[in-house]
């Protein structure tokens, strides 16, 4: 008898002699994994391979080690290390070299960070990876989704804080959530607060190219406060009942204040030719709030068919204050203000039905979207701009395993309607993608991912308005923008076995006619506005090498990787090649935890004629943990004294060389504190498998790059 079926035929005896409340038993794929309620984890554990590959995303399962070693959500999904995730474990930040979209979702739900630092890593049975995501997930580069245990009815508390020490810097992020059960229905809500307050000095090193002339400017830079406050709340109310339906209603409230934007500065401007300098004063305070009403319904019908419905109402209020000064020896030479009061009013309808046959499934869905858009600017520039904006999906997907080959079929109409004035816009595109993946056994893999996607222009860019940014530049929408296509493909292979794995991923992503700045010269202004360019493209390669030495006490991962860029304009061409390595060594034995993390150099990114660069990450933390509560102590960027970003824009025009620096924000020593409090009974919880949000307040800013 085969070992495989040995395995098998022992875990059915195993199944019989336990009591049938106590039975759960996943398939994932070719393999069958056990496990039990909740008060026999301690004494019986079943092992399963930790990664399962299922075609189109890959399962994988912490071990008890790392649910015990980790505080949250994001913790544990620092530990898991994930081929191209990058977790700043002092902010909790999420990103993808490239700045790519992270979705992360719970049970299929799409839900932002507060969800994610809510939950309890002890309640995580698995993490599934989509690092080739359909088009269902919209332009997202990859989606975490936790899927959690269905609890039994009772409640629980849940908080944590992050205060940073020292050198005139606070940064505060705190969380509290709390959930209770009453039979068929679950109450929850969730608070986060967020501030982030010092100073850092902006310089700018740039050049004007006039028709007859050419003029070079300076500014050294003075210490310029920057403080941003977050609040995210929400109110949840779900009534289950099992195994049939699911309707939930979630009441979403986001307030952000920005006292001093992040690009206030002041500044010694020193031009050309001119001996005495100019005092620059950049000043910017924005408020928004953001309340939004979701509704939500699951059916489960027979014969393995299932609809979803959602309905999203959102109310977007910004108010956005600009005060941009230019003075020499005590005399005002420039004076601009600029003063926007924005609402925004969408609906986001979305209907999903799904059907599983035997080792195949099809997904049908149809999604809209409705956005009515109010901007008042007033000030140095006075216009009223109104928009209206729609965006229309109908798609069907297919999913076959055979074998060991599993394949992917997807296919999208989309409808993207945009009016403002006497300017409208109507385009309609096919997207379709694939994907084939091939697994010749349990711990190797190969995949290969294709997707035509329709991109629309953001109505930020779409306004039809001018924003003085200088005395010498302005920057203007373009409601002619139009919709563009890109290409997005992948390859992958991975090879898990034991505490090895290696993993390598190549993607080459091609945009035809992207939407990217451009400057040129009119009537003695420098106009920066947005065109549709040529092309862009990016040819990304990594390879993650990740050990674990000591079992799951000690894991180390090791990542280098090469991004070529190529942007091509109307008139300009632009290339770029960037290194980079990452480093992360994770530590947890009984109670101790440390964890390591590096990028060298900081993530770089290409697009248009800009080059941005990310933060400089070295990140030390040591902590304790126990069951109820952990704490944590550690170092941000403990090897350098000057935290530093450079930037670059390439234009011909006005070629832009930026240095942003601090000494407030290089060994700063962090403390973290997590708490989690059960009482009473369990009740079963099932979570929603979609949810739509919108959180993009639309308007354009005349604040410099």
């Amino acid at each position: 008898m085969k070992t495989k079926t040995i395995l098998s035929f022992i875990a059915t005896i195993f199944l019989q002699l336990l009591p049938v409340s106590a039975q759960q038993v996943t398939m994932l794929g070719d393999s069958t994994f056990v496990t039990t309620s909740s008060f026999l984890l301690d004494e019986v554990t079943v092992t399963a391979k930790s990664v399962i590959n299922k075609g189109d995303r890959l399962s994988i399962l912490p071990s008890e080690t790392q649910r015990k070693g980790s505080t949250n959500g994001v913790d544990l999904l620092n530990k898991m290390q994930l081929s191209r995730i990058m977790v700043d474990v002092i902010s909790g930040e999420i990103t993808t070299p490239g700045n790519g979209e992270v979705q992360l979702r719970v049970n299929g739900i799409l839900v932002t960070y507060p969800e994610i630092a809510a939950l309890n890593p002890e309640d995580i049975v698995r993490i599934e990876y989509h690092d080739s995501p359909g088009v269902r997930y919209g332009n997202a580069a990859v989606v975490i989704d936790y899927i959690t245990r269905k609890k039994e009815s009772g409640g629980g508390i849940r908080g944590g804080a992050f205060h940073s020490i020292g050198k005139d810097r606070t940064s505060i992020d705190d969380m509290l959530s709390a959930n209770y059960n009453n039979g068929k229905s679950e109450f929850s809500a969730n608070v986060r607060f967020i501030q982030r307050k010092g100073d850092w000095i902006r310089e700018y090193d740039e050049k004007y190219l006039f028709p007859d002339h050419e003029l070079e400017r300076k500014e050294i830079g003075e210490p310029t406060l920057f403080n941003k406050k977050v609040l995210y709340s929400n109110l949840n109310y779900s009534l289950l009942e099992k195994d049939k339906y699911i309707f939930n209603v979630q009441f979403r409230y986001s307030y952000n204040d920005f006292p001093a934007g992040y690009e206030d500065r002041k500044s010694k401007l020193y031009s050309s030719g001119v001996d005495i300098p100019l005092s620059i004063y950049d000043h910017t305070v924005e408020k928004n709030h953001i309340p939004a009403l979701d509704l939500y319904f699951h059916h489960n019908l027979k014969s393995n068919q299932s609809l979803i419905f959602n309905l999203v109402g959102t109310y977007i209020e910004t108010k956005n204050t600009r005060i941009y000064q230019e003075i020499r020896e005590n005399i005002p030479e420039t004076d601009i203000l600029s003063d926007i009061s924005g609402k925004k009013y969408s609906l986001i309808a979305e209907g999903i039905y799904e059907k599983r046959i035997g080792k195949s499934q099809f997904t049908g869905g149809i999604k809209h979207i409705q956005s009515y858009t109010d901007n008042k600017y007033t000030g140095t520039a006075t216009t009223d701009v109104t928009m209206n904006q729609s965006e229309s999906f109908a798609y069907g997907e297919y999913q076959l395993k055979t074998g060991k080959w599993s394949y992917m079929a997807n296919l999208t109409l989309s409808r993207f309607y945009y009016s403002q004035r006497n300017n409208k816009n109507e385009k309609y595109a096919l997207q379709p993608s694939l994907r084939v993946t091939y697994n010749p056994n349990q711990d190797l893999s190969f995949r290969y991912s294709a997707a035509l996607k329709n991109n629309t222009p953001s109505i930020a860019y779409l306004n039809d308005v001018e924003q003085p940014i200088d005395v010498l530049q302005v920057r203007r929408g373009n409601p002619g923008l139009k919709s563009f296509q890109s290409i997005n493909q992948s390859f992958n292979a991975g090879y898990n076995k034991g505490l090895f794995g290696i993993d390598a991923l190549v993607t080459y992503n091609y945009e035809h006619k992207p939407i990217m700045e451009s400057i040129f010269y009119e009537e003695g202004k420098f106009v920066r506005t947005y065109d549709n360019q040529k092309s862009f493209q990016n040819l990304a390669f990594e390879v993650d090498f990740h050990i674990k030495p000591w079992k799951d006490h000690l894991s180390i991962s090791v990542i280098p990787g090469l991004n070529r860029y190529i942007s091509h304009g109307n008139n300009y061409l632009h290339t770029y090649t960037m290194k980079s390595l990452r480093v992360n060594l994770d530590f947890s034995y009984r109670h101790w935890l440390a964890n390591f993390a590096t990028i060298v150099p900081p993530n770089r990114y290409v697009y248009g004629e800009q080059l941005m660069k990310g933060d400089l990450m070295h990140t030390l933390m040591v902590g304790y943990k126990m069951s109820a509560w952990s704490v944590m102590a550690g170092v941000y960027n403990p090897f350098i004294r000057t935290y530093r970003s450079e930037n670059e824009n390439w234009s011909a025009l006005n070629p832009v060389k930026s240095d942003i620096h601090s000494n407030n924000m290089a060994r700063t020593v962090v403390i973290k504190f997590n708490f989690n409090l059960n009482f009473g009974k369990q009740l079963k919880n099932i979570r929603k498998a979609v949810q739509n949000m919108d959180n993009d307040p639309s308007i354009i800013s005349g604040n410099k790059d």
